[in-house]
């Protein structure tokens, strides 16, 4: 109602004011209605339970499908105040401080563990949006979800990515009847809460040399005394880049010799399936950064499978 009657007095004032000065106050009061009009313009969601089909981005082609054993390793990033507010690829509004993700090709929504490599801290994310689609990330977090894996502000890391089954299951079902529940949701389905009793007497006792009475509680004190805890060193993680892999060792050397110019280039066997493999490998690389710069110059010279692999 405000906004139709400043347009009845806009029109009003052209009818009423000298030319000049109809133009300036108009322009004007332009400026204030237009914004008006817009603020009133709200992104409308309606989500659907999305596969796809084969798209291409930057001339590399992606095949979105079903896997419910998904267990990658590779790089992060996060994405978050340039798309708040605006659809995601199944019709949802992206909410930079809910706990989603965007993935290339798994189902949307699916719901996936990710866990951080260097510091071992892991959450839950519902796969919700496509992307990322830059120097081959495995998964683009919200900011939230950077947050609390420690990855916002180095802009990336090192993580693995599993789909969780009978979640991304249970996710496809509701999806298809309309339901998009968000992390902390889809928890209380999977886990309803449990009824704790209303009275509940702990006794607690401190144990130690002086009140153990009896010979057996001695024995197993001593034991318990002799058990050690060992410190988990942090696993050192190695950035590769792979170029191919082939089932003869021949071709293998033809590509390392196209591209000898790259100092840390390659070939390691591998088994796959039991099938005997020689990949064309470049690296190990300690930062993100300098497997970036190898790995856009081997796109831009036609080697569209190159892929960054984390061992």
């Amino acid at each position: 109602m405000i906004i139709i009657n400043r347009v009845f007095f806009l029109i009003f004032l052209l009818f009423i004011l000298p030319s000049c000065t109809t133009i300036e106050v108009a322009a004007n009061l332009g400026k204030k209605v237009i914004p008006l009009i817009d603020k009133e313009k709200k992104t409308k969601s309606s989500p659907v339970y999305k596969v796809g089909t084969p798209y291409v981005i930057d001339g590399r082609t992606y095949y979105p499908k079903k896997n419910l054993n998904y267990d990658k390793t590779g790089v992060a990033s996060w994405y978050g105040p340039k798309f708040h507010g605006k659809l995601t690829a199944n019709g949802e509004i992206f909410d930079q401080y809910k706990m989603t993700a965007a993935h290339k090709t798994l189902p949307i929504p699916s719901l996936v563990q990710v866990t951080n490599l260097k510091n071992g801290k892991s959450i839950l994310v519902r796969i919700n949006d496509r992307g990322p689609f830059v120097n081959d990330r495995i998964i683009d977090l919200s900011s939230k979800a950077a947050d609390v894996l420690s990855l916002k502000n180095s802009g990336t890391g090192l993580v693995r990515v599993k789909l969780m089954r009978s979640e991304s299951i249970l996710l496809e079902k509701l999806a298809k009847r309309g339901q998009f529940p968000e992390v902390d949701e889809l928890k209380k389905m999977v886990n309803p809460p449990i009824k704790k009793p209303s009275n509940i007497n702990v006794k607690i006792l401190n144990i130690n040399e002086n009140n153990i009475n009896n010979k057996q509680d001695k024995k197993k004190y001593a034991i318990l005394k002799k058990i050690k805890t060992f410190e988990i060193n942090e696993k050192k993680f190695k950035i590769w880049i792979q170029i191919a892999a082939f089932k003869n060792m021949k071709s293998a050397k033809i590509l390392k010799t196209k591209f000898k110019s790259l100092e840390k280039i390659n070939i390691n066997k591998a088994f796959v399936n039991g099938n005997l493999f020689y990949r064309v490998r470049v690296g190990p690389f300690k930062k993100i950064e300098e497997a970036d710069k190898i790995f856009n110059f081997l796109i831009q010279e036609g080697m569209e499978g190159t892929k960054i692999v984390i061992d």
